[in-house]
């Protein structure tokens, strides 16, 4: 039990320190989103449109459908997605990207090279590959 609350509390701060880091990132360039809404938009631009019921499944939202539809409503009302019926299903809301939120997915593509390049000068190619292997079998295990 206790590797688990030791990796839970690393994974949790690293978290945290790279939201921090993006957000500083982000507002240094005057860009002022939530992490749940950078997330919300950065999964609509990877499947060009997504269904609302989505968002709740994936592991950064998981969360209660009022949540997610205040988000999603927070970036209708800003300018970053259009919200429209699924013609298949009514109950269904589908997501897709304004140009304002094409153009946020791309400075938040940006923000994640950052990081990215941040943590490839910190350790070598062998290391992050050792990382990335041990923590998978990590979570397979647990």
């Amino acid at each position: 039990m206790y590797i688990q609350s030791e990796l839970s509390s690393l994974c949790r701060l690293i978290a945290l320190k790279s939201e921090k880091r993006a957000q500083d990132w982000l507002e240094s360039k005057g860009i002022c989103i939530s992490s749940e809404q950078a997330i919300t938009i950065m999964a609509i631009s990877k499947e060009n449109e997504l269904r609302q019921g989505d968002l709740m499944g994936m592991p950064y939202l998981a969360s209660e459908k009022s949540k997610v539809s205040r988000i999603v409503q927070s970036l209708v009302m800003e300018g970053y997605i259009l919200r429209r019926d699924d013609l298949n299903d009514r109950r269904s809301k589908i997501l897709t990207l304004t140009d304002k939120g094409l153009s946020m997915s791309e400075q938040l593509e940006q923000t994640e090279h950052f990081n990215r390049e941040l943590v490839s000068n910190l350790f070598s190619q062998e290391e992050m590959y050792t990382i990335q292997t041990s923590l998978q079998r990590i979570a397979s295990v647990m």
